[in-house]
């Protein structure tokens, strides 16, 4: 009366009610377990008390329920192989989709207990149909030696036709990728061979001063930025540790300069090798890509074109 009457949800009542069933009337002890649903933030009684009330009581059925509702998916498996093997595949199922390790598991102590313990090889051999995760080879260890082949015959040729499927799958997708590599080499062979004009009338896209008065970079898309100017540009976008690492290339190839000026018709092939190094390096961290064109321009589309600091000096400067 006072649960079904009143929607008592007192957990202290309903866990009185759960002794009174699993004492005095087991056969109601699962309809109100399946009346009290899988949820467990709104399951009224305590779990743990009735696990442990169940399992004095020997209500296996209601253990394995239990079991199931805590996650304990292996030991619901096992209670559920003393009491029935159908009840033990509901369990096995019962995990989440993603996690098909553990319901791989669950499936085999199910068919290792069919096959070591029922005997039924006929059994067993249905599992491959019941769950997708399981293949021949998963189960062959568990049969005895005295097993003739025509048992799991079909099973065998049934496996042996996904794996050629499988293999005709992974050659395609090689092909696949052989075509892909090949067109990116082309691609790789083209801009080695690709050139463009640079005129005195130049000038730079971000400073709009003449671009040949000192180093620059020009990209594919023929946006032209001088090394200083491209540097700022990027360095406000990267990563404070690769920002440092700019910083610290720029007095490298500076010293390195300064070196090479000052040692002129010294012959130096190693420190030439390691400017060429700084220098490469740097490249791949200002110029991957054109700051118009590439990437940086797509992630910077949300930012905010003043800064909250910025934002009240320039109206004031507009009043």
């Amino acid at each position: 009366f006072c649960i079904e009457q009143l929607d008592n949800k007192d957990q202290a009542i309903h866990n009185y009610l759960l002794s009174l069933y699993a004492k005095l009337k087991p056969d109601q002890l699962m309809t109100y377990l399946n009346i009290q649903g899988t949820d467990e933030d709104t399951i009224c009684y305590d779990l743990k008390y009735a696990l442990r009330l169940c399992a004095e009581h020997g209500h296996k059925k209601a253990c394995v329920h239990i079991y199931s509702l805590m996650g304990l998916y292996e030991e619901a498996v096992d209670l559920a192989l003393q009491v029935d093997v159908e009840l033990a595949k509901q369990q096995a199922d019962k995990p989440d989709e993603d996690d098909n390790d553990l319901r791989k598991k669950l499936w085999l102590r199910i068919a290792r207990h069919v096959v070591e313990e029922e005997k039924d090889v006929k059994r067993a051999m249905e599992f491959l149909h019941d769950c997708e995760l399981l293949k021949i080879e998963d189960i062959l260890p568990f049969f005895p030696d005295f097993v003739t082949i025509d048992h799991f015959k079909d099973a065998i040729v049934t496996s042996l036709q996904e794996y050629n499927h499988h293999i005709e799958q992974l050659k395609e997708e090689m092909d696949d990728a052989t075509k892909s590599a090949e067109e990116i080499r082309k691609e790789i062979q083209s801009f080695r061979n690709k050139y463009a004009f640079v005129s005195a009338t130049d000038k730079c896209a971000a400073c709009n001063f003449p671009l040949m008065a000192r180093s620059f970079y020009l990209f594919p898309c023929h946006h032209k930025f001088h090394s200083d100017c491209l540097i700022g540009e990027v360095l406000p976008n990267l990563t404070s540790k690769k920002r440092q690492r700019v910083e610290e290339l720029q007095r490298k190839v500076a010293e390195n300069e300064d070196s090479r000026v000052s040692s002129v018709g010294v012959r130096g092939d190693n420190s030439t090798d390691k400017s060429k190094d700084t220098k490469a390096e740097l490249d791949d961290l200002v110029a991957s890509e054109c700051i118009y064109c590439g990437d940086l321009m797509v992630r910077s589309i949300d930012q905010p074109f003043l800064d909250e600091g910025d934002e009240d000096l320039v109206l004031s400067g507009w009043l």
